[in-house]
């Protein structure tokens, strides 16, 4: 395989012609505060969202020349081989969220490291960081909250089933607050400022209460904070000097040669020309692209490729070592309407008093835990689960979230963009009972690193939900994730930026950079070319493309069936030799036919079936890995969150029996 890992090279510009790519030419930017930014539909045209993307645009390049930045065209000329020895002397990193921008700034401002960022999407905020709802850890510095360092410790181990690593937990809880001052309150100009709300007598950031948490200490941007943050955060990163951006472009593998414990760089694809080549980086590559949960049938990740198991499938390909990959967590309450995909609705809602009811109207989270709604996720999910079984027939619901008691015009100020998703499926947040039901929603573990980011390979970092730190245990608290990107994206920065071992890792990378084997590429370049051009242009791949979606779909089947949020060993086997064939038939259909589609269904088959081998390894139920026996009589005939009105099966081809046959249907 290393034939494939390192088949391309150019001696020019190796990034020019890959997509957007941006530089800026200054580090002045504009001011980041709400004034000063443009109110206009999110792409997604869903209304309640205020965005920044008129800085952005669909190029990356657009927009941004007349501010004071400027594309790779203008760089200081050189001679082939230096500029493209030059442009090796980086860190690349993947995946444009928190965690990559974190790293990405940290790197570029505090130790003057050159940073090649690339991204999936067509703008930088097309990442799964831009979708989350409620808020992000800070500290409450009301004494009368009773909020602390040890709190916040006290608090994630708790939800994290007693499965967390204690310097990771602390090492969250003691720099949290710090970075967020410094890297979203406008604390240093080459950062972001981000609009949180605040209270309106006082100036002061509002601070509200999330499940499992013993103080009020989340800061929040109404119900779309991680819109707010991404939008400023990247800008900031777009804008400084020593960033350059490549939208539009996917990893397909890690470059592991001749060295296999050793990453030198990242093969890429561009997603709609469908162009391959290596970028290497001396000073390491860094994974930040994102978790899982969008191989399963239902999730709360939106669609695309972000959620399919990219770097778990980068990893594997790689050797590099995974943990805990059996610890997915399902978020207790994503909206459940008949053939609608399933629409998160945040955990600030029960922090703000929401109560799970029954078909009755019955208040049941009490049943399963003394805290009710604000218990760990894992122990509201399988109430709800428990509850959803009651039903009547497969035609009924039996669970709903009802928050009709607060004040209907705050509940629509402070939840805008829940309550216009909702007023577009004829709901009412302020009068209406939410039907709900368990969703796949955010992965625990992922590629196992120390508290620098540091994987198995030398060479290779990884942080956010890519990476696997401990310090999620068996269960994530509410609000971890976005700080957990800042805290970990930080520390890759800062090994790689200042460690002797980071630098004695580059000089071994130069060396293989440097040697003549890199540069003799130039027939297998043009062998590329030709196959771009028979896939891409002559739409060769098109009658493959719909059968890697097909295979997709079959496999986010199989997930959901077998290894969702109940697990027996009989349905974890199962699914392992499905998820192997699939795994087989991906491998070849990419070989093929490179396309984004094979490229995600090769990644998903790769990670799908190593979530299905922890998990059958482990026969011991924590946190969010629930596994119970075989024939299990209240599981097997399971009509758990049926549709209503709706006929569809969600069972595997030849399959007699599954488990959670209908979960979620």
């Amino acid at each position: 395989m290393h034939s494939v890992l390192y088949r391309t090279c150019r001696r020019t510009a190796a990034v020019s012609h890959m997509g957007a790519v941006t530089r800026a030419a200054s580090i002045a930017t504009l001011p980041f505060s709400q004034s000063n930014t443009t109110a206009i539909s999110a792409r997604t045209g869903t209304p309640g969202f205020q965005s920044y993307h008129s800085l952005v645009g669909t190029d990356s390049t657009q927009g941004l020349r007349g501010k004071g930045i400027r594309s790779l065209s203008t760089a200081t000329k050189a001679s082939p081989d230096e500029q493209w020895r030059r442009e090796q002397e980086r860190l690349l990193v993947v995946g444009s969220g928190v965690a990559g921008c974190a790293a990405a700034l940290i790197a570029a401002v505090r130790h003057k490291v050159p940073v090649t960022l690339v991204y999936a999407g067509s703008v930088p905020v097309d990442c799964n960081s831009y979708w989350a709802q409620g808020g992000i850890i800070y500290r409450n510095y009301d004494p009368e909250s009773g909020d602390s360092a040890a709190s916040l410790v006290q608090d994630v181990h708790r939800a994290g089933a007693g499965l967390c690593v204690d310097d990771a937990v602390q090492k969250l809880a003691r720099e949290g607050p710090d970075l967020v001052r410094e890297l979203l309150l406008g604390q240093h100009p080459e950062f972001a400022n981000v609009p949180f709300d605040r209270h309106p007598d006082t100036g002061e950031l509002s601070c509200c209460l999330e499940a499992s948490h013993a103080a009020p200490r989340i800061i929040h941007f109404a119900d779309h904070t991680g819109q707010a943050i991404t939008d400023h955060i990247t800008r900031a990163a777009m804008a400084h000097p020593l960033i350059t951006t490549i939208s539009d472009t996917i990893v397909t593998d890690l470059i592991t040669f001749p060295d296999p414990d050793l990453c030198v760089g990242a093969e890429v694809m561009h997603r709609v020309s469908g162009k391959r080549q290596s970028l290497y980086a001396t000073r390491g590559v860094l994974l930040a692209s994102g978790g899982l949960g969008g191989i399963y049938e239902h999730s709360t990740n939106p669609a695309g490729f972000n959620a399919l198991g990219s770097s778990v499938g980068l990893a594997k390909r790689a050797n590099a070592k995974t943990k805990d990959l059996e610890y997915v967590q399902f978020h207790p309450t994503a909206l459940c309407l008949p053939r609608e995909a399933r629409f998160l609705l945040t955990e600030a809602l029960r922090g703000e008093g929401a109560i799970l009811r029954d078909a009755t109207g019955r208040a049941f989270a009490k049943d399963f835990h003394p805290d009710g709604e604000l218990a760990p996720r894992d122990v509201v999910a399988r109430g709800v689960y428990h509850e959803s079984q009651k039903g009547s027939s497969d035609k009924e619901h039996n669970v709903y979230l009802d928050i009709t008691h607060r004040d209907a015009d705050w509940l629509r100020t402070r939840f805008p963009s829940i309550n216009a998703h909702l007023r577009s499926k004829q709901l009412d947040i302020t009068k209406d009972m939410l039907p709900v039901i368990p969703a796949a929603h955010y992965t625990c573990g992922g590629i196992e690193t120390d508290l620098y980011g540091r994987t198995s390979l030398a060479g290779l970092y990884s942080a956010g939900e890519a990476a696997r730190t401990g310090l999620h245990g068996g269960n994530r608290l509410a609000s971890t994730s976005l700080l957990e990107g800042l805290v970990y994206g930080a520390a890759v920065a800062e090994h790689v930026g200042s460690s002797e071992e980071s630098e004695y890792i580059s000089n071994k990378i130069r060396t293989i950079v440097d040697s003549p084997t890199l540069h003799r590429l130039s027939q297998d370049e043009a062998w590329w070319k030709s196959r771009a051009e028979r896939y891409y242009v002559n739409g060769e791949a098109k009658a493959t493309r719909l059968a890697a979606m097909e295979l997709l779909a079959k496999l986010r089947r199989i997930m959901w069936n077998h290894v969702g949020l109940v697990r027996t060993p009989s349905g974890l086997q199962k699914a392992m030799d499905g998820l192997e064939a699939i795994r087989g038939e991906a491998t070849f259909m990419f070989e093929q036919s490179p396309t984004v589609e094979t490229a995600g269904l090769r990644d998903a088959a790769h990670a799908g079936k190593a979530v299905a081998q922890a998990a059958h390894a482990n026969r011991v139920s924590a946190g969010t890995h629930y596994i119970v026996e075989d024939n299990t009589t209240d599981i097997a005939n399971s009509h758990y969150g049926n549709d209503v009105d709706s006929d569809e099966s969600s069972s595997d081809d030849d399959e007699e029996v599954v488990v959670m046959a209908a979960y979620g249907r």
